[in-house]
Parts: C-alpha cells; sequence; structure tokens
C-alpha cells in the first residue's frame, strides 16, 4: 500500500498522534474558580458580608462547574504529517 499526501502526492510521510482538546475553553475561563471567586468577593462585599465568604463560595462552585464539565481525558486522533509540503491531515486522506 503507498502512503501518498493528498496535497502533494510525496510519500514522505509520517503518521502522529494528536491529543485533541474541547473549545470550551472561554466558558472554561469564564467560570473558573479564580473568576467566580473574584465575583463572589464583590457580591458579597455589596450584600454587606464578609468578601472571604463570597470568596470561598464562588472558588467552590467554580471548582464544581469544572469538575462536571472538564474532560477526563483528551482523547486520540490520529494525523498525518507530510515532510515535504508540512501539511497535516487524517489520516483518512491517505491514498
Amino acid at each position: 500500500m503507498s502512503l501518498n499526501c493528498p496535497f502533494c502526492h510525496s510519500t514522505d510521510i509520517m503518521i502522529v498522534e494528536a491529543n485533541i482538546q474541547q473549545a470550551n475553553s472561554t466558558l472554561s475561563n469564564l467560570a473558573s474558580p479564580t473568576a467566580l471567586g473574584a465575583l463572589g468577593t464583590t457580591v458579597a462585599k455589596s450584600l454587606n458580608l464578609p468578601p472571604i465568604v463570597g470568596g470561598i463560595a464562588g472558588a467552590v462552585l467554580g471548582g464544581l462547574f469544572n469538575s462536571f464539565t472538564e474532560q477526563s481525558t483528551p482523547s486520540q486522533k490520529s494525523l498525518c504529517f507530510c515532510h515535504n509540503c508540512y501539511q497535516k491531515f487524517p489520516i483518512q486522506y491517505l491514498n
């Protein structure tokens, strides 16, 4: 079986493994323990509560949110890399 690059048709390719991350990084950053801790501190100050109480509550809620939305292990995907044209492509594109 001949393994050819679909872009330049070179045979100088290598199969590599890649970790695929989910694209929910913006949501994770907004609901991080640090961000929710700061928000909790601000809310606690406006309610005349000790700021440390709001900070701890926000950090705990942020940690819980991250533990439910975070993937335990990133998925593995086989990719090919062409040493001639430097393109990466899924293994299904091989001829």
